[in-house]
């Protein structure tokens, strides 16, 4: 115990040697709120999971790109609207109904009638234009998931539901075709916490002439790794818009995307115990250390201040 007693690094000083003041007494209750303060966060931040995310070449080959959308047009009525799909590898479907559903909306902004997922042709021209005179100021919200393949394409919404000698009787004047419309939710892939899509809200209204939006779009692949969920093969993207007044044809509206070379992977991760541990060591040290350099300090300057605290000879008196 003798030699034990040698290797003590946390000497002890007897009670008679110590001194307690009120400065000291309002420091420790200083250092006691920090403290806790302190405490709450890094808690906080060891129980928060956080995100990291790596850059690195896509090396996959191959897939599928799942278009997930819902795009409500203000002024096309079903009965014209269709969404048309291709891409560099020279797929070009037109009128795309797999998966796609459209909405009929009233000229007082309200859904009517069934959700349709067929064509809307009809064998009689005659009948096909008088009903879309008659829908004429009515607005279609279009809806679903389009397939495609992993390559740069594009997909529009344009008036190919209707054949052109249709649309010609019912729009002789190509500038009342009003393309406004408002893009509720656009994405690729599934979606994953704190994913952000751009388009989602946007707005984009005429007041007159008509005229086609295209909005180039740069896809990156993204790969999200949940703490304990396993991972999620999707994408995020990044987009600019551009407009373009009508001159011949009709309007549409462009979706032209491409992929990124560069993926982006992200993963859910929680900060170490013994990292925890370690950041609370340091707090409580780092703390009380400093609250112990700024009390001698303060009692210092006081002293300089006030002799007659002892730590200075009084004035006439000589230094012992």
């Amino acid at each position: 115990a003798k030699y034990l007693k040698l290797l003590d690094v946390f000497p002890k000083t007897v009670d008679d040697a110590k001194e307690q003041s009120v400065s000291g007494g309002g420091v420790s209750v200083v250092v006691f709120f920090i403290l806790f303060i302190l405490f709450v966060s890094e808690t906080s931040m060891f129980m928060e999971v956080q995100k990291k995310h790596e850059l690195h070449v896509d090396t996959t080959r191959g897939g599928m790109l799942l278009i997930n959308f819902d795009i409500h047009f203000l002024a096309l009525p079903c009965s014209v609207l269709s969404l048309d799909a291709m891409d560099v590898s020279g797929e070009h479907e037109l009128d795309v109904v797999r998966d796609v559903y459209k909405r009929q909306i009233g000229r007082d902004g309200k859904p009517y009638g069934d959700v349709i997922s067929q064509k809307v042709k009809t064998s009689s021209d005659a009948v096909s234009i008088q009903r879309i005179k008659d829908q004429i100021g009515e607005g279609c919200n279009i809806y679903g998931t389009l397939s495609a393949q992993k390559v740069s394409g594009n997909f529009h919404f344009s008036l190919h539901a209707q054949d052109f000698h249709v649309l010609s009787a019912v729009f002789p004047d190509r500038q009342h075709v009003n393309t406004s419309h408002v893009i509720n939710h656009l994405s690729f892939g599934q979606d994953y916490p704190g994913i952000k899509h751009t388009l989602d809200g946007e707005v984009k209204l005429l007041e007159k002439g008509s005229g086609t939006f295209e909005y180039y779009i740069k896809i990156v692949p993204t790969i999200y790794n949940y703490l304990k969920a396993g991972a999620v093969h999707t994408n995020q993207y990044s987009v600019t818009d551009h407009f373009r007044k009508q001159q011949e044809g009709f309007p549409a509206v462009y979706f032209i995307y491409d992929i990124s070379p560069i993926m982006v992977t992200v993963r859910e991760q929680r900060a170490s115990f013994t990292h925890y541990a370690t950041q609370l060591c340091a707090i409580i040290g780092g703390t009380f250390v400093v609250a112990g350099l700024l009390h001698r300090l303060s009692r210092l300057l006081l002293s300089l201040l006030d002799p007659a605290a002892g730590l200075l000879p009084s004035p006439g008196k000589a230094p012992i």
